[in-house]
């Protein structure tokens, strides 16, 4: 269901990612959204035999996986706390998009109502955070992929990339706001290869110390500089942002970015 689709108390599975095991690009992992983007958007659903990957899907995932990418599925289940179906009811519904769609890395539900206040909801960032964590990374270096505007914005407040791929329920509003916006799955997996192909270096990376980037003007401004930082932050070891007051407030929104300076230009503030 829209904006239901998705929910558990944090429940995490454990990786151990091991030693070189993630590429040095962009993106350590790729955190999903499973209805609507996975499958298709069966409300409240909790009968595997009703589960249709979205076209494609399969090869998509695969791709990812090839690529050394961690895959996790990021979802609200409310019909949990509706008593709409159980928690076997929903493992067996899961146990099948995995039979379909190959194994993932790790699943975060959320379990909880609209009303409950928890912390885990989308678009609460609760769920990317703790999907990082199972993954051994950090919110920084995943892209969550979702269909709707809670999906981009979970990942926004977790300092995570995001791709929408829209379907014909998501709201126009939600579809304008997003970030990046693909037609399907397989665009939104090419788009994630291709942005790690823009930053993976061909050769055994350096690592290149602390690296000032520097964005003087208004918060607008600085907020536009977010993909650059990223490609930054990839090849370096620390990111310091120098900013103006007036682009403060942006600065703290960017991810990649470990300290800010801030200095006032009198030919700007």
């Amino acid at each position: 269901m829209r904006g239901d689709h998705e929910r558990d108390q944090c429940r995490s599975a454990r990786v151990d990612p091991g030693p070189g095991r993630f590429p040095p690009g962009l993106f350590d992992a790729v955190l999903l959204d499973r209805d609507g983007t996975l499958v298709e958007d069966v409300p409240y659903n909790g009968d595997p035999e009703k589960v249709r990957p979205v076209p494609d899907a399969r090869e998509a995932l695969d791709r990812l996986r090839a690529a050394g990418l961690r895959l996790a599925v990021v979802t609200n289940q409310s019909g949990l706390a509706r008593g709409l179906f159980t928690h076997d009811e929903l493992r067996r519904v899961n146990t099948r998009v995995e039979e379909l769609l190959g194994p993932f890395d790790a699943w975060q539900i959320c379990p909880h109502g609209e009303r409950d206040g928890c912390a885990c909801r989308k678009p609460a960032p609760g769920l990317v955070h703790a999907a990082a964590r199972a993954l051994g990374t950090s919110p920084t270096r995943c892209v969550m992929v979702g269909d709707i505007g809670a999906d981009m914005d979970a990942a926004a407040a977790a300092g995570a990339a995001g791709i929408m791929v829209p379907t014909p329920a998501t709201r126009p509003a939600e579809v304008a706001s997003a970030p990046t916006v693909v037609g399907d799955l397989p665009a939104a997996v090419a788009q994630i290869l291709d942005r790690i192909g823009l930053v993976a270096p061909t050769a055994p990376a350096r690592r290149r110390g602390t690296v000032l980037v520097v964005r003087s003007d208004a918060a607008g401004d600085v907020l536009v500089t977010g993909p650059g930082i990223r490609a930054v932050a990839a090849g370096a070891d620390r990111v310091v942002l120098l900013c103006g007051p007036r682009g403060r407030a942006a600065a703290h929104l960017l991810p990649g970015v470990d300290d800010i300076i801030e200095w006032p230009l009198p030919w700007i503030d």
